[in-house]
C-alpha cells in the first residue's frame, strides 16, 4: 500500500473527482429523503441538499474529466471517445426503451445514471490502460459499476409503478449502490496509489 499521498495530478483528479460524485451522491440522497418521505409536505430543506448535489456533481465532473483526459494519451485501452459514444448511444436506445416498452416518463435520473457509468467506466479503463490497475481490479470494479448501473436502471423503470413508499424506497437503491462502487473505487485507488 502506497497510499493517496503518493497519487500524481491525474489521478489525484480521479480520486478527488471520485470523492466530490460520492458526496453529490449523499447529498442527493439526503435530498430525495428529505423531499419525497411519503406523508411529508416536501421540501424542509431539500433545496440545500439538491444545491449541494448540483454544485459537487459539476465539480466532480470537471475534475474526472481533467484527469481521465490527462491519462488517456498514455493509455493503452480502450480510447475515451468509443466509451461517451457508446455511452450517449446507450441514453438514446434506453430513452427509447423506456419510453416506447415500459411507457416510462424521462426524467433525469435515466442521464444521471448515464453520466455516472461513462465517468467510471472511463476512469477505469484510462486506470487500467495506464498500468495504474491490475486486471483483477479492472475487472471487479468494471463489474461493479455494470451491476451499479443496471440495478439503477431496474429501479429507474419500476418506481413509477410502485406504490408511494415501495416508490420512495426504491429512488434511494440506485443511490446507495453507486455510493457503496465509490466507496471501492477509492479504496482501490488509495490502496494501489
Amino acid at each position: 500500500m502506497t497510499g493517496f499521498h503518493t497519487l500524481r495530478a491525474p489521478m489525484r483528479e480521479i480520486f478527488i473527482g471520485n470523492a466530490s460524485l460520492l458526496i453529490c451522491s449523499l447529498l442527493y440522497l439526503a435530498w430525495w429523503v428529505v423531499t419525497f418521505k411519503p406523508g411529508c409536505s416536501g421540501m424542509r430543506n431539500g433545496a440545500y441538499y439538491l444545491a449541494g448535489a448540483f454544485i459537487t456533481g459539476i465539480a466532480a465532473i470537471i475534475l474526472m474529466s481533467a484527469g481521465i483526459n490527462a491519462l488517456s494519451s498514455q493509455s493503452s485501452g480502450t480510447p475515451v471517445r468509443y466509451i461517451i459514444i457508446a455511452g450517449t448511444v446507450l441514453y438514446a436506445v434506453l430513452f427509447i426503451i423506456t419510453n416506447k416498452t415500459f411507457h416510462r416518463r424521462t426524467t433525469s435520473e435515466l442521464i444521471i445514471i448515464i453520466i455516472w457509468a461513462v465517468i467510471e467506466v472511463c476512469a477505469i479503463t484510462v486506470l487500467n490502460g495506464t498500468g495504474r490497475l491490475s486486471s483483477g481490479q479492472t475487472l471487479l470494479l468494471s463489474v461493479l459499476a455494470g451491476l451499479a448501473t443496471v440495478v439503477g436502471l431496474i429501479c429507474y423503470v419500476a418506481y413509477y409503478r410502485l406504490n408511494a413508499l415501495a416508490s420512495y424506497l426504491i429512488g434511494m437503491i440506485p443511490l446507495i449502490t453507486d455510493v457503496a462502487v465509490m466507496v471501492v473505487v477509492l479504496g482501490v485507488m488509495a490502496w494501489k496509489g
